[in-house]
């Protein structure tokens, strides 16, 4: 079992429940839009998380986004968008893309398929590269 590094597991817990606060507080309409950007903005959090082997849920992240935007987007559409944002697995060490792998797995149970599309995608990131 891989230990968190550096306790970020609590920073990393703090920082997404202070986005899920701040978009249920949002004074408008929450939009796909809004959660989309939010999502892009956490992008390099999700790295670091995986960084320092924190396994964190994206099925009840999803979630409690879609909940915090009243459920005007769909968990479904805000777990993709956090896959998306989550590193190359080529670009990560062995501890980290395990990591990686236990993170994508539960939405890879409940979306079969999904592994599949962000592999296609990373396999293109992994050929932009060279």
């Amino acid at each position: 079992m891989l230990s968190v590094i550096n306790r970020y597991d609590e920073v990393f817990q703090i920082e997404m429940d202070g986005w899920c606060f701040g978009i249920t507080n949002y004074p408008g309409e929450v939009s796909a839009q809004i959660v989309h950007r939010i999502v892009r903005e956490l992008a390099s959090s999700f790295q670091a998380a995986i960084e320092h082997n924190v396994i964190f849920d994206i099925l009840d992240l999803a979630n409690k986004f879609s909940n915090a935007a009243r459920c005007l987007v769909h968990e479904h559409e805000i777990a993709f968008a956090i896959m998306a944002q989550l590193p190359n697995p080529a670009n990560l060490h062995e501890d980290q893309q395990c990591v990686l792998g236990l993170v994508i797995d539960k939405v890879e149970q409940r979306y079969p398929g999904a592994l599949e599309t962000f592999y296609k995608r990373w396999q293109i990131g992994v050929k932009e590269a060279a």
